[in-house]
């Protein structure tokens, strides 16, 4: 373990730099998905923008186990309680977490009859890819810890533009997914490698001894927050693995369509608190209610203001943009739009409480409520779906994320009082 006060970079232009390469790399994150179901629906056709849709979303849940929860916990680690290097090594351990549950998951699938044996391998790819993208993350948090979020963004934007825009350049060529997810994952590795041998003095890794206490520090502190990250993201795709498991590829395809715009919400609540964090834990530790609540009230404004603008925007435009989009007439689910638009909100807020949750450290109450909340989903989302289809998906998703939003909320306002006595 050290400490090591280094000093932050906290300048006004460097906090203007910090929120715009966020920003960009955010939204190059949370949009990805749209470009490339949008040239892969008219390059390969719906079957294959099903299959890329649930490779996607697998994807990301194993994500969760690879980031394992640690991203806040270590950007809030402003004394240093662990090393980076101690950090690098938790996530090569739950990285190779991420890989042998995916291929048991995957094994599974291809073995129960679930998946096609090119279904399986294109979801391990894209499995795969995410591993990179978590390996990517943790150096993202060091350069944030020093105060150096505009290198965090440019490190995102570089390893998106380069391996996203690759993955497209061969679809085009080959028209077939896992060749071009295959290519990703190449140019992903190459770009990440490259871009951190520029930025190794701010990344100040240092050599030393595996530290078992650090390890079980780590995996001890996180494991609530990897839980319920895990649990979290379940539950926002639990409607498409409903649809997997009793709809067509096509049918998946469509709903993912109506689902994107989700993205905005999403994009826009990371990009608001994110660059935050690191004042919030400041006035937290300091015991500073007042200078806290004010920056989590602003946030909340500006996600409710960015909500309201996102709804009234999909009422008017979704289906018709979305329609020409990808070139599928959608004009049967705008209610289904607006019901998954309005379950995004609170998925968003839910995202925000639990950072506001690790910087008060009380992540360990966290998976209660989304235990609740996957409890729930096993209650009703098959049975809705079965029984309404798309409609009864996305109802029931939106239940949930009320439900959720609920309990994380009763669990803020106890740390709260806590951190005030």
């Amino acid at each position: 373990m050290k400490n090591n006060n280094s000093k932050l970079h906290t300048g006004n232009g460097q906090e203007a730099g910090n929120f715009l390469w966020n920003s960009i790399g955010g939204m190059l994150n949370a949009g990805q998905s749209v470009l490339i179901l949008m040239v892969i629906t008219r390059v390969c056709g719906l079957d294959a923008a099903g299959i890329f849709s649930i490779a996607f979303a697998t994807g990301n849940l194993f994500l969760y186990l690879g980031n394992y929860g640690v991203r806040n916990y270590q950007v809030s680690d402003l004394k240093e309680q662990y090393a980076f290097r101690d950090y690098l090594r938790h996530r090569c351990l739950t990285v190779l977490l991420m890989v042998l549950v995916s291929l048991l998951y995957v094994g599974y699938s291809l073995q129960s009859g679930r998946y096609s044996a090119y279904k399986s391998m294109t979801v391990l790819a894209m499995c795969l890819l995410k591993a990179v993208d978590c390996m990517e993350e943790v150096f993202e948090g060091r350069l944030q810890q020093k105060g150096r979020l505009d290198r965090a963004g440019k490190l995102m934007t570089a390893r998106l533009v380069v391996s996203i825009g690759g993955m497209l350049v061969v679809l085009l060529i080959t028209k077939d997914l896992l060749t071009s997810t295959l290519a990703a994952i190449v140019l992903a590795i190459l770009t990440v490698i490259v871009v951190l041998w520029f930025y190794r003095d701010t990344l100040e890794l240092r050599r030393g001894r595996v530290s078992g206490a650090a390890m079980k520090g780590l995996m001890t502190a996180c494991f609530p927050v990897c839980a319920a990250n895990f649990l979290s993201f379940y539950l926002t795709n639990a409607p498409k693995y409903a649809i997997d498991a009793v709809m067509s590829e096509s049918v998946q395809a469509q709903y993912n369509f109506i689902a994107m715009p989700v993205f905005v919400i999403q994009l826009l609540n990371m990009f608001m608190y994110q660059p935050a964090l690191v004042k919030m834990t400041a006035a937290w530790n300091a015991k500073d209610n007042r200078g806290f609540l004010r920056m989590f009230g602003k946030i909340l404004l500006g996600l409710a203001g960015v909500s309201v603008l996102v709804l009234a925007g999909a009422w008017v435009l979704g289906i018709p943009v979305l329609s020409l989009l990808y070139a599928t007439d959608l004009s049967a689910l705008k209610t289904e739009m607006m019901l998954i638009l309005c379950a995004g909100i609170f998925l968003a807020v839910d995202g925000f409480l639990c950072a506001v949750l690790t910087i008060a450290r009380a992540q360990n109450r966290i998976p209660l409520a989304y235990l609740a909340g996957t409890a729930l989903s096993l209650i009703l989302t098959n049975r809705m779906t079965a029984a309404g289809g798309i409609r009864g998906a996305v109802t029931a998703y939106l239940l949930i994320m009320i439900l959720v939003m609920l309990l994380l909320s009763g669990l803020f306002a106890a740390a709260l009082r806590k951190n005030s006595g």
